[in-house]
């Protein structure tokens, strides 16, 4: 792949990238009222249902297998929640995130194309590095751009070992007020 072209594709992808924050909290919202809209939260905790309504079934009709409480009775006795409470919650992060994953995967494509098969380029290394900065990216670069694109700011390195500081002579310290002594006095001045 040409290298003017792989710079342009990764400016555009971190633009991509950074941009879509605000589509993804919109597409986690949709996703999460939607358990609201359907009804799906109220016949689970409906506490007079109409008609009887099992749980179990509910939750394994709305996301699968892996929903039963069943698989998650060890992690309710240590948490101490109701294994249909622990099962709802990690159920609706896991479709969350799973339908925000497809959404932000599908506009990419849409956006991007198909990335095809990554073409070998004989100047990169071993360790993926390229050999001069001329044919690619650094990593200070890709760095500069997430930082601009994201508003972030690079931390100030911090080094590893603490300074040395210099062996000092400690005098000693007159241990001639011990506790008992000192509570006998503080009684006789209370006399």
């Amino acid at each position: 792949m040409n290298t003017d072209k792989s710079r342009k594709q990764i400016e555009e992808t971190l633009n991509y990238v950074s941009a879509y924050n605000e589509d993804f909290h919109y597409n986690v919202t949709q996703h999460l009222s939607s358990f609201i809209q359907d009804g799906f939260l109220k016949n689970l905790f409906d506490k007079n249902p109409s008609k009887p309504v099992d749980n179990t079934q509910l939750l394994i009709s709305k996301f699968g297998d892996a929903a039963n409480p069943e698989n998650f009775t060890s992690q309710a006795q240590a948490t101490n929640i109701q294994p249909t409470t622990l099962s709802l919650i990690f159920s609706i992060a896991l479709y969350v995130s799973s339908r925000s994953w497809e959404t932000f995967a599908t506009k990419y494509y849409m956006t991007f194309g198909d990335m095809g098969e990554i073409a070998y380029d004989e100047s990169v290394t071993d360790d993926g590095e390229y050999e001069s900065s001329e044919d690619g990216l650094d990593e200070d670069e890709i760095q500069r751009i997430i930082d601009n694109k994201l508003g972030l700011q690079t931390p100030n390195p911090v080094d590893d070992t603490p300074p040395v500081l210099p062996d000092v002579e400690m005098t000693p310290v007159d241990q001639t007020v011990i506790p008992e002594n000192s509570r006998k006095k503080d009684k006789q001045k209370a006399r």
